[in-house]
């Protein structure tokens, strides 16, 4: 699988602590309106990185290892691509262009799904990968909110640190769906595995 190929790549790199100085947040687009899930239930979950002493268990969102693009708006250059991955083999990464962005298709989540990572590499340049995120609430999506940026360490696979969902502290399922911009002028990004944590324990 994927995730085993990027466990050994960035085993060294995983938790390292990234010196970057402070950027200008690249603004998302908001995105074209998609239907809410008709109901929500409770995902498959496995620990992916436990190999990097992260053992948490997390689920994958929606498309999130990118085998193609069903279901992601992409805009701005953004394209699923076939691509070598950590291990040598080929499979699909997003790639993303400065300004390009990728809209993630409805998920459910709750209070108990606070952070994700991803798996991510700068092609060219350093500035990084802004998430936003935009809930459904009151028969409307909500305006993209900036939750954090994430970036890879030079051109090597590199895991994230945990972003933040940022769910509502209310009980019950709620759906959002998940803005990815390349940030800088002329860089490019490739990301992959698209992991969420809900936090349980078993």
């Amino acid at each position: 699988m994927k995730r085993t190929a990027l466990v050994g790549a960035v085993a060294a790199a995983a938790f390292a602590v990234f010196a970057t100085p402070a950027l200008a947040v690249t603004a998302a687009t908001a995105p074209a309106a998609a239907e809410p899930l008709s109901s929500c239930a409770t995902p498959a979950f496995s620990q992916p990185f436990a190999p990097l002493k992260d053992n948490h268990w997390y689920t994958l969102a929606p498309g999130g290892n990118f085998s193609d693009a069903t279901g992601w708006q992409l805009t701005g250059g953004a394209q699923v691509l076939q691509t070598a991955q950590a291990d040598g083999t080929t499979g699909g990464v997003l790639d993303l262009p400065s300004h390009a962005q990728a809209v993630s298709p409805v998920m459910c989540v709750s209070v108990d799904y606070p952070n994700a990572r991803l798996a991510v590499r700068n092609v060219v340049g350093a500035e990084g990968v802004f998430f936003y995120v935009s809930y459904y609430k009151d028969g409307v999506w909500s305006s993209p909110k900036n939750t954090g940026q994430f970036h890879g360490a030079k051109t090597g696979w590199t895991l994230s640190t945990p972003v933040n969902l940022q769910p509502t502290k209310t009980s019950g399922w709620q759906q959002v769906r998940f803005i990815l911009v390349a940030g800088g002028n002329s860089s490019r990004f490739e990301v992959d595995e698209f992991w969420v944590d809900p936090r349980i324990r078993y």
